[in-house]
């Protein structure tokens, strides 16, 4: 049998999801050869089927000499609909709370407008992947309700999944986000804004009243349900429905190409039903109370002791 071997600095350097394509890059030359189509073109029409089998990056479907860069959320280059975003992300960092919750809701109207036209046009889209790494062996309750707000709000699919971390030894849980690359982007920028902006409230929160760490979590999970309660009522307002589908889990499951991309990378799934924590009161109303006043802006900056979230775009 032929056997295959990676570089070990392929593995020092590299997270593990590089590692697992440039792996199954190999295997579908492997697999070419097998089929006895190897005297045809290194990466032509054989090997491109191939790779179909495994699921295979398109960035990781040619020869290159550098290993190929992927997806990261921020810094992308992107049309008009990612620009007007970001500009709204930016007046919503507005001290006049009418004026910042108004440019949050532009921001969300500009991504329901894109996503719908999108699939009434049959636009060309480039779907990708995103791993969001939360660097624990388990994802805690406040993770999990932040990434089922990405689903239900914006527009991409979720994925809890293990993955190896080569420096550690250790496997650790992620949560992987599917979409198309300009809403995989506004999801990232989500993502780092509510994590950094959870701590920043907390410690406000701990300040002014006393509160033992113990009920961090419940303030946290007290956050991130008030702001679903907002979003959800815009959601509701915007699709002028009560029902409990969300606009953007609908697009989802109506984007052809976003499940054939989804089957590929993901061939066998299972669901698995977890029961809600358990939270204290007080902490958890005021929390509430907190999150529906919650606006998405570009960046947390002093908030979180100068740490921002990144731009949606690159500069230059």
């Amino acid at each position: 049998l032929d056997t295959l071997s990676l570089a070990s600095w392929l593995i020092r350097d590299h997270s593990w999801d590089v590692v697992l394509e440039v792996l199954k890059h190999e295997m579908s030359h492997q697999y070419v050869g097998h089929q006895g189509r190897g005297d045809e073109l290194p990466h032509g029409p054989a090997f491109q089927e191939a790779c179909d089998r495994p699921g295979v990056h398109p960035e990781f479907r040619t020869a290159q000499g550098a290993i190929p860069r992927l997806f990261s959320g921020a810094g992308q280059k992107s049309g008009t609909m990612l620009a007007r975003v970001e500009k709204l992300f930016a007046l919503a960092q507005s001290a006049n709370e009418h004026e910042a919750a108004l440019a949050m809701a532009k921001a969300n109207a500009i991504l329901r407008r894109y996503n719908l036209e999108r699939l009434d046009s049959r636009m060309a889209t480039d779907y990708d992947y995103l791993i969001l790494k939360p660097g624990t062996k388990r994802i805690s309750a406040h993770q999990r309700a932040i990434a089922a707000l990405l689903k239900d709000f914006f527009y991409v699919n979720v994925v809890i999944a293990r993955q190896f971390e080569a420096k550690s030894g250790e496997t650790l849980r992620v949560i992987e986000l599917t979409g198309a690359k300009e809403n995989l982007a506004v999801a990232d920028h989500v993502y780092h804004f509510l994590v950094r902006r959870l701590e920043y409230l907390w410690q406000g929160y701990r300040k002014n009243t006393g509160a033992a760490s113990r009920e961090k979590n419940s303030y946290w999970l007290g956050v991130l349900n008030g702001f679903r309660e907002k979003l959800r009522r815009q959601d509701q307002e915007a699709m002028g429905a009560t029902g409990n589908e969300t606009e953007s889990s609908l697009i989802c499951a109506s984007d052809p190409g976003l499940i054939r991309y989804y089957r590929a990378r993901y061939p066998r799934l299972r669901t698995v039903q977890h029961a809600g924590p358990r939270v204290y009161g007080d902490p958890y109303q005021a929390g509430q109370q907190e999150g529906k006043q919650l606006v998405i802006h570009k960046g947390v900056g002093s908030e979180a002791a100068g740490a921002g979230t990144g731009l949606l775009l690159a500069e230059g």
